[in-house]
């Protein structure tokens, strides 16, 4: 019943969320919901409202296997073709339901109040809307669309009303958490506007040449805004990977028919239309560090999965590094220059404790002994990029209790892959970390999109000079209203074991820079 193919790594990515629920229970919920997704003329007729539009149908999508479009005028007709194809392209096992009055919680777009529709009153009704730099969420009043190019304010109300929707469908499962009832949220701030805030004319900027690492959910919001926010400038596009199955459950700009397309490529394609350049590199940073003719990275954006990614990147030098992650119900960003008081990138990111080889992990993972002779079978499969035979998928179907035949697709696949689809994917394997059994953190779709389009505003108003002493890190926990205060300052690591304390780097980060510091 209308439910996506790669649903159990939605079931995988909320049981983090919602104290374990299992993946029946969490289906269950699902299928009690029919999504409304109601809309008007002036979100047919403006570039705000077309984005929010836009991005909740890309996110409910993913998640409810029963939706319903509803036009609040008659203009507002000509988005439902649009989204019903949208909608069968994310997920081909959608529902698209007919009658209003089945419909159990409502996402309103635009500046019109929802009728008085039979079984309306008490149910879920979120209003949805944006002004340039400025989301807006009211449980009571429709907020309007603004007539700016912005896809800022807009992207981030379509992320938090699908956040505020999840909190609601799983109400019993997240006691104490409120909705937004009535909020105004500045983008270009970072905060809850309590107030008149400054809401400056959006101007397109040139970004010049800059970079993003990593394409994969994160990367995909990052993506879907600057394909709207009318910019100029040359993307270095960075990611070694292709899309898998499992990919589609957060990653917003893709449908199925992008399974196995090398992401760098799509990144490539989904700015087509844009006045932005992108130069494709399918490999990993260190490569296209070590490949530069002068070494100077003027703005990188990353969207790694990895501690380790992120150190490394940081010991390239960039000049400006813009930083994204999530977990569990959290998302985070911050902002790192490498001379002065404030942390680097790597700062953040120390390890303060030993931790496990991936061999280890991966032995845990598949449920094999971890003495000397299999840990050094599987360091060799990794480095020397082996691939499995029948034999070694027998041994892990012994140890996991897994029936053979379902490992064995990734008979010839190599052990990294192996690992990542069916272990962290969640296709045939639970995770197994250093305490035991355990999903892999995986977010949901509405976190990474909001991430990624909050990494794509830093840089943007970075270059517009639309900020000033911003503090290092943002945190978001979505699974509660947003709070008023979301920013912190950073200080660099103490003890100065970070290599932002060692001269060595600090003066090849000067004389990068010295033109331009």
């Amino acid at each position: 019943m209308g439910f996506p193919d790669y649903f159990n790594k939605n079931a995988q990515a909320a049981s983090r969320l919602l104290d374990g629920l299992k993946a029946d229970a969490f289906k269950a919920v699902l299928e009690r919901e029919i999504v409304g997704i109601a809309i008007d003329t002036t979100t047919a007729g403006s570039k705000e409202g077309n984005a929010i539009f836009d991005l909740v149908v890309r996110l409910v999508g993913r998640l409810y296997p029963k939706v319903l479009f509803f036009p609040l005028d008659e203009h507002a007709r000509s988005l439902l073709a649009t989204g019903t194809a949208m909608m069968n392209a994310i997920n081909p096992n959608v529902t698209i339901e007919k009658d209003p009055a089945t419909v159990t919680k409502w996402l309103v777009l635009g500046n019109t109040r929802l009728p008085r529709l039979p079984r309306v009153r008490g149910k879920f009704v979120m209003y949805v809307g944006s002004e340039n730099w400025i989301a807006k969420l009211s449980t009571k009043t429709p907020q309007g669309v603004g007539s700016s190019h912005n896809p800022f304010g807009a992207g981030v109300a379509a992320c938090l009303a699908v956040a505020n929707l999840f909190r609601s469908v799983f109400a019993d499962q997240l006691p104490g958490a409120k909705l937004d009832a009535d909020l105004q949220f500045s983008v270009l701030d970072l905060t809850k506007i309590e107030s008149k805030r400054k809401n400056p004319a959006f101007k397109a900027v040139d970004l010049g040449k800059f970079y993003l690492v990593g394409l994969g959910a994160i990367g995909n919001g990052f993506l879907w805004a600057l394909g709207r926010a009318n910019c100029k400038g040359n993307l270095h596009a960075v990611d070694a990977e292709q899309v898998d199955a499992t990919n589609l459950q957060r990653y917003v700009m893709t449908d199925v028919m992008d399974i196995d397309a090398v992401k760098v490529e799509l990144g490539k394609k989904w700015l087509a239309d844009t006045d932005i350049k992108v130069e494709t590199h399918a490999v990993i940073w260190e490569e296209v560090a070590s490949a530069s003719t002068d070494w100077r990275f003027e703005r990188v954006a990353v969207a790694v999965d990895t501690e380790r990614d992120r150190i490394r990147i940081q010991a390239s030098l960039p000049k400006i590094t813009f930083n994204s992650w999530t977990s569990s119900g959290e998302l985070g960003l911050s902002r790192h220059r490498f001379d002065g008081k404030e942390a680097c990138l790597a700062c953040l990111y120390m390890p303060t404790k030993k931790t496990l080889n991936l061999d280890q992990i991966i032995a845990r993972a598949l449920h094999l002994s971890e003495d000397p002779q299999t840990l050094l079978d599987l360091r060799t499969r990794l480095e020397l990029g082996l691939v499995n035979d029948q034999a070694f998928l027998e041994r892990v179907s012994t140890g996991s209790n897994v029936p053979i035949d379902q490992l064995l697709p990734f008979v010839g696949k190599s052990l990294r892959e192996f690992y990542v689809k069916a272990v962290c994917g969640g296709m045939v394997i639970g995770f197994v970390g250093a305490a035991g059994p355990e999903q892999a953190d995986v977010p949901m779709a509405f976190q990474s999109a909001l991430a990624g389009i909050l990494l794509a505003a830093d840089v943007v108003a970075d270059v517009a000079g639309l900020r000033k002493n911003l503090d290092t890190i943002t945190q978001l926990n979505l699974l509660n209203a947003v709070p008023s205060i979301l920013s912190r300052g950073r200080h660099k690591q103490p003890d100065g074991r970070c290599i932002c304390s060692d001269e060595d780097f600090i003066s090849a980060y000067r004389a990068k820079y010295s033109s331009t510091l």
